[in-house]
């Protein structure tokens, strides 16, 4: 018994990626291999065929049925049987269009493996193949079923070569479009870092402030606590430098404008909702609360898009915002009525930055079409 040769941990992944085949196609693959068998067994005659000669047909036609499936072993499968069923000794006239056709969609099976380049090789070696054979055997290159089947051929090169350029151009697409998903994901972060850092910076900067004052608005310190201030100011001043090369580095490679205006946060709402084109309701659930900073600018920054992608792919939409303050969660909800799900706005951030802001924050984010239409957004963000 023959061990199966295990897969190498590349050609893993590859068979993993493929997707699965339709069960449209499948079927067309059926029906082909089954009417390419019958084709042939009625060019040969019930008496005179043997049982080797019928596996041979057998095996010229029917793996066709699986040649999106294992279309290595259906080459070698299929020209081992029309090769065989040739060499048996049957009438090359009573099989030759089956055999012919079976060919056809076995080189196409082939070609498919191989690159564009090696596609016209094969082809155009094919083809004179083929038209040397009809000379040796005696047909002439001006056969009608000669020139038949050197057309045909090349028509399958060419079918296959068109079918690898759009895969190909899919793929670049898609590398494309993941490329552009990944820089707007790197782009939010550094955007976020950036608000991090100014929200850090200050928390930080008070410390140092009040610890190097207090020697100073503090009576009957001893030397020992003022040395403790001291070193409490300089290790504050040195978390701010080395929070400035930290940024430093998130954003090396990320144009961006400084912000010198303070990180908006949930009390500026009414007035984004006031600068926004179209209908908007706010509804806060729960006792409202005070939230930490870094959640307060989030929540701000995710409405803000929100709004920003209803006006761009929903305009003249209506939105409903909802806030809903739970003792260890701030949930926003914010759903719009427009015809259908929104992408992402013209920045490269959109649906990307709502997320990133969430996950930062170790919260979830949710978005896709509404249970009554339109698009809905929903996202958690933890308090603490």
């Amino acid at each position: 018994m023959n061990a199966a040769v295990p897969l190498s941990p590349e050609e893993r992944s590859v068979e993993e990626l493929k997707p699965p085949v339709p069960a449209s196609l499948l079927f067309l693959d059926i029906v082909a291999g089954g009417v390419l068998c019958v084709f042939l067994f009625t060019g040969l005659s019930f008496e005179d065929t043997s049982a080797v000669q019928a596996v041979m047909g057998v095996l010229a036609t029917v793996p066709h049925m699986a040649r999106r499936i294992a279309p290595r072993s259906v080459v070698a499968l299929t020209l081992a049987g029309g090769l065989g069923l040739l060499l048996s000794g049957v009438a090359p006239g009573a099989v030759s269009g089956a055999l012919l056709a079976s060919g056809l969609l076995t080189f196409y099976t082939l070609v498919r493996q191989l690159g564009r380049r090696a596609t016209w090789h094969l082809g155009g070696s094919a083809v004179v193949l083929f038209l040397a054979a009809s000379w040796l055997t005696g047909a002439g290159f001006t056969d009608p079923f000669v020139l038949l089947g050197a057309a045909l051929i090349g028509a399958m090169t060419l079918l296959a070569n068109l079918h690898l350029s759009h895969t190909e151009i899919e793929e670049i697409r898609t590398d494309s479009l993941e490329t552009l998903r990944e820089w707007a994901a790197m782009t939010e972060r550094a955007r976020i870092a950036r608000e991090m850092h100014d929200i850090v910076a200050h928390s930080v900067s008070m410390i140092a402030v009040q610890a190097e004052t207090a020697p100073y608005t503090l009576e009957n310190l001893d030397d020992r606590t003022k040395q403790e201030f001291s070193e409490i100011a300089a290790s504050a001043r040195t978390t701010l430098t080395e929070m400035r090369r930290l940024l430093g580095v998130l954003r090396a490679d990320i144009p961006a404008t400084p912000e010198t205006a303070p990180q908006p946060g949930l009390s500026r709402l009414p007035e984004l909702l006031d600068r926004h084109d179209g209908q908007v309701d706010l509804d806060l659930v729960g006792e409202r609360i005070p939230v930490p900073r870094a959640v307060d600018v989030s929540a701000y920054r995710i409405v803000q898009e929100a709004l920003t992608n209803a006006r761009v792919h929903a305009p003249g939409a209506r939105v409903s915002i909802e806030l809903t303050y739970r003792p260890a969660m701030l949930v926003l909800r914010i759903a719009d009525d427009g015809p259908g799900p929104a992408g992402s706005t013209s920045d490269g951030h959109g649906l990307v930055g709502m997320r990133e802001r969430a996950l930062a924050l170790g919260g979830w984010f949710r978005a896709g079409p509404g249970p009554a239409g339109g698009f809905l957004i929903q996202a958690g963000l933890p308090l603490e």
